[in-house]
């Protein structure tokens, strides 16, 4: 049984091979100063707004040498901002202002702005930014994460499929054999995510892992409370496994597996992603389902092998009963999970998250033409006495298991990416609707049409604009630059400008703060849609 579960997770981190150490699951929104922005005066503090709450590790200020500047003062979190205090004036010069934060999903996401003071913003590309950074810690933080979701299933559905089905005996302890290791290995991969979680949060080097600040960081974020409910289960779990098929403790199997579950509800962007009252329960409901369904293959592989005929197609037909319930209830809830996730079918193939989803999907349907055949066509040959169908049985299980092995790969590489939904956090939605009640416009040239808007649409703070291009169709265009210019003719003002930064196909993120005087704003939009086609789009925004 060691080895049954040592060759799963094995192949788990195999099949992972492709996964990205990209961990930038929280998205800046903008920051005070705004990127590239030439202030007058010298800050009084930094801000950056994010599209969710985060825990700061580090924030600096450093000049054009490296050198941190400023004299800091401590930083707070005031809902989705996190501000450190300046308590010296910066002299005349450019600065780049660095962060690293924890998001709500554990991974720490890092970056930089650059800002002037009393001059035009010069080049900081000599001065390096460490927020954004990653340590030799990414790998054994991603790994750990793989075997501690493999291991978690297995404990879990184990505990699921000796209470929901009828098993030889040897086959029995089998399953509880292997619970109990995939408990403790469980356990053990809660302990190290703190420890690892800690070190790379920390951009620690070797011995960070033994760091006391690593430890309390990693107890700050989000992997403490999962720890404190996953270790507590798995524990519940052991020794109901302990006890053994004789005892059958349903009532310690059942709370195990809830508790483990739970664990995985209190992190992660899917099941804290918002509304929370609905995702909690449905990234349940899909662990549930999916736990059941692994731990599942190898018992009943095992029935086909040392039961007789019949009995095994009692087992088969038992478990084929319990699989329609359960492949209903994971397509649904999975369903209800992309759809958050992805916000619209045209981000599935166009998006790092979305392309890793559809490999995820494909998968699954192959997975569901397995399981369909084994109940189709073998189940009926078990309850016929086919001599030949346990043998069947067995290879299409070996395959199935193959393909859950990939799809547990693609669903764990799942969480080392940003979801669409987090970049869409940016503009509250798609259709150019403008946030708490800012202003909101399209503009038309020729076969494209650009959503424009403009939050808050005031001069007492940073103006978030965002722009979505679409052809007459009504599908996203990418464009290969996007400026916009902004002038207050009553004023005398021009010259405002700024570079959009494409957050999902089509739409483009922009942040303001100089648009400090009410009055009729003119925005000017250069798009590239190639290196010979530039649209211009123009309107005019009434900033209060």
């Amino acid at each position: 049984m060691i080895r049954i579960l040592s060759t799963t997770l094995m192949a788990i981190t195999l099949s992972l091979g492709f996964a990205s150490a990209a961990w930038s699951h929280a998205v800046l929104l903008g920051s005070t100063p705004a990127a590239e922005a030439s202030l007058d005066v010298s800050p009084k503090e930094i801000v950056f707004n994010f599209n969710e709450n985060v825990g700061p590790i580090f924030i600096k200020v450093l000049d054009r040498t490296g050198s941190e500047v400023g004299s800091p003062g401590e930083w707070r979190v005031d809902g989705n901002d996190v501000l450190m205090s300046l308590n010296d004036e910066l002299p005349n010069g450019t600065y780049i202002a660095t962060y690293r934060v924890i998001s709500a999903d554990t991974h720490p996401v890092g970056g930089s702005v650059v800002f002037a003071v009393g001059e035009a913003v010069a080049s900081m590309d000599n001065v390096a930014a460490a927020g954004g950074e990653t340590s030799g810690w990414v790998i054994p933080v991603a790994i750990n994460r793989y075997i501690q979701y493999a291991a978690m299933l297995l404990a879990a559905g184990s505990a699921l499929f000796i209470i929901a089905m009828s098993v030889p005996a040897a086959v029995q302890t089998s399953v509880y054999s292997m619970g109990r290791t995939a408990a403790v290995v469980a356990a053990v991969t809660y302990v190290l995510a703190l420890g690892f979680g800690g070190a790379e949060m920390m951009l620690g080097g070797p011995a960070a892992i033994f760091s006391m600040a690593a430890w309390s960081q990693s107890l700050a974020s989000t992997l403490a409370p999962s720890a404190l409910i996953g270790i507590p289960g798995l524990l519940i779990l052991y020794v109901a496994f302990g006890k053994g098929p004789e005892a059958k403790p349903t009532n310690l199997l059942l709370l195990g597996s809830v508790v483990s579950v739970a664990s995985f509800l209190v992190t992660g962007h899917a099941a804290t992603a918002a509304p929370v009252w609905l995702m909690a329960p449905v990234v349940a409901v899909h662990l549930f389902c999916a736990a059941f369904w692994i731990a599942a293959l190898y018992p009943l592989a095992k029935t086909a092998q040392v039961a007789e005929i019949k009995e095994a197609g009692a087992v088969m037909t038992q478990f084929s009963e319990r699989a329609v319930w359960t492949v209903g209830a994971l397509f649904l809830s999975g369903a209800v999970i992309t759809w958050t996730q992805v916000q619209g079918p045209q981000n599935m193939l166009s998006t790092d998250y979305g392309l890793r989803l559809t490999a995820k999907l494909v998968v699954f349907l192959s997975l569901l033409g397995l399981a369909a055949m084994n109940k189709i066509v073998l189940t009926p040959a078990l309850e016929k006495a086919d001599g030949a169908a346990p043998e069947k049985l067995r290879r299409s299980i070996k395959f199935e298991y193959a393909a859950m092995v990939l799809i547990i790969g693609a669903a764990v590489s799942l969480t080392l990416v940003t979801p669409p939904r987090a970049t869409m956090d940016m503009e509250g939605g798609m259709g150019g609707m403008a946030m708490g009640g800012g202003f909101a416009t399209t503009v038309t040239k020729g076969k494209y049409t650009a959503d424009v808007s403009v939050d808050p649409a005031g001069t007492t703070a940073s103006n978030m604009v965002m722009v979505t291009f679409k052809d007459d169709a009504g599908n996203p265009v990418e464009m290969v630059d996007v400026t916009i210019s902004w002038s207050l003719p009553t004023a005398g003002l021009e010259g405002i400008d700024g570079r959009g930064e494409m957050v999902t196909p089509g739409m483009y993120h922009f942040m303001f703060d100089q648009l400090i005087i009410p009055g009729q704003w003119d925005a000017r939009i250069d798009a590239f849609v190639d290196d010979f086609d530039k649209q211009i789009f123009r309107t005019t925004v009434p900033i209060k």
